[in-house]
């Protein structure tokens, strides 16, 4: 395979006044102090490629699972298709499914969005580990559908995958082709993304909220069209008013549905977005399981993308708070 075109200018850390010893202390904090398993490092700074390493053999050619990027994509996807007239986020998401309109039986199910799906507030009670247990060779749509809302939409945040999956499931009946494809077209092959995978399930429905395979590099051309509002090479490929809106705090999620308050654990809850975590340290990322990571920090100009295999996903983004910004003038 070849190796992936670099999209980015390169530059010297302290060209751009990062300090080369800061990221090289990152990655020892994480690596080495810690004993963590990393991937992939990049830093881009004002659209310059400051900092790439990896650390295993092929790494740039891997497609890397993403598990919750996933969601940032979809959301992606809704505000493109948004933009395009094909759906609202405000439109309800038993409209799409009139195969089900037995399983709305409630006011509060009445009144879900897409846009409570979108911000982890549609209310649904959380099965989505029994579901998701039970593999995909089922009606998943079915399964969700019928789960109760038991809480107000828009109200309480609830870190729902299964949600996400119905915006991908939405997605199939107002585009067939899927919400994949529709990224390629739409987003990937006009950004010169290389190769990708998205697993989908018995209906050849994308999971939606995890299931993506990218390589580290698209990651990092996803970070910087985020940072620059949608725009790659002078085409608006996604609404800049969508973008502001997914990366802005849209609920609050410091505490559960009984109001008790979050641990010390801060990055995940500084509030959250369209499908995208703030950060207790400015800017907003994309988050998946294992310590994938798309950080954007639009005070400083900076995309920090990570790809690992750890458990301990705060050690990561405690580095960047204490180690890496300090060394960003």
């Amino acid at each position: 395979m070849l190796k992936p075109k670099n999209p980015f200018p390169a530059a010297k850390p302290e060209e751009l006044s990062v300090s080369s010893e800061a990221i090289a202390q990152t990655i020892r904090n994480i690596r080495e102090d810690h004993g963590l398993e990393m991937h992939s490092f990049l830093l881009l700074r004002k659209g310059k490629l400051v900092w790439e390493e990896y650390f295993r053999e092929n790494e740039p050619e891997r497609l890397h699972v993403l598990h919750s990027v996933s969601k940032s994509f979809t959301s992606l996807a809704v505000g493109i298709a948004q933009a395009q007239g094909l759906l609202s986020i405000e439109d309800k998401l038993y409209d799409f499914f009139p195969e089900y309109a037995s399983l709305c039986d409630s006011d509060r199910k009445r009144q879900v969005t897409l846009r409570h799906l979108l911000m982890m507030g549609s209310g649904f009670e959380n099965k989505e580990e029994e579901i998701f247990a039970g593999g995909f060779e089922y009606d998943m749509v079915q399964k969700a559908l019928a789960l109760p809302v038991i809480h107000p939409p828009g109200k309480i945040f609830n870190y729902y995958t299964l949600g996400t999956y119905l915006l991908s499931a939405v997605f199939s009946r107002i585009c067939p082709m899927g919400i994949h494809a529709y990224l390629r077209q739409k987003l990937m092959d006009p950004m010169g993304f290389g190769p990708s995978h998205w697993n989908v399930d018995l209906n050849d429905v994308p999971l939606g909220g995890f299931g993506l395979y990218l390589q580290a590099r698209d990651l990092a051309r996803a970070g910087q069209f985020l940072l620059q509002n949608g725009v790659w090479e002078s085409q608006q490929l996604a609404p800049a008013g969508y973008i502001r809106d997914a990366s802005a705090k849209q609920i609050e999620n410091n505490a559960d549905a009984d109001g008790k308050t979050a641990d010390d654990n801060t990055d995940w809850g500084a509030g959250y977005g369209f499908q995208f975590w703030r950060n207790s340290f400015g800017g907003f990322r994309a988050d998946g399981m294992h310590g994938q990571y798309i950080v954007v920090l639009p005070e400083k100009e900076v995309v920090l993308v990570m790809t690992s295999r750890l458990d301990d996903m705060q050690i990561p983004l405690r580095a960047v708070a204490d180690i890496l910004l300090p060394g960003i003038e």
